[in-house]
């Protein structure tokens, strides 16, 4: 038999490029860094919740002594302990109050949970709404436990307190 005279085929080689771990991609969409966005808003508003009356304080101090402060007010409203006695509104009381739970931030949470749940398909970013809603809704809640003073005894025309009246002197006619 007679050979054909075939050419010879040469195989191109294709190297693959090896990654350094150092430089490996990493995803920096905002949709993958969502959960720590929730949490991170979660916390600055349970801060600002607690610490936000005690803080005017230290209203044009060096950094250092509005540190004290911010460190007085939150473990003083949380715990009743002041770690700072000589720094600006050290005097920081433990409050614990059922009458703030209802606050800017729970509102916020509430609402933005709510539009989360809502059997529309066609609303944008309802995960994302859903899961800012729980954070917001649960550091509303737990901030309010702390908050400082009462906003619901106060009526709209003066600042001064609201007359309470007890369920006793209402007649029923």
């Amino acid at each position: 038999m007679a050979r054909r005279n075939r050419r010879a085929r040469t195989r191109t080689v294709t190297r693959r490029r090896r990654r350094l771990p150092s430089r490996k991609k990493v995803s920096k969409s905002i949709g993958s860094q969502w959960g720590k966005i929730s949490k991170g808003a979660g916390v600055l508003a349970f801060l600002s919740n607690v610490t936000g009356s005690d803080m005017a304080a230290s209203a044009g101090q060096p950094i250092g002594a509005r540190a004290q402060n911010f460190l007085n007010s939150l473990s003083g409203r949380v715990t009743g302990f002041t770690p700072f006695k000589n720094a600006a509104g050290a005097n920081i009381p433990q409050t614990i109050s059922l009458d703030n739970i209802f606050n800017k931030w729970s509102g916020i949470g509430a609402a933005s949970f709510i539009y989360g749940l809502l059997p529309v398909k066609q609303l944008p970013h309802k995960s994302k709404a859903k899961t800012l809603g729980k954070s917001l809704l649960s550091a509303g809640i737990l901030s309010g436990l702390f908050m400082p003073g009462n906003p619901h005894t106060t009526n709209l025309i003066s600042s001064t307190p609201a007359m309470v009246v007890s369920s006793s002197e209402v007649s029923y006619t």
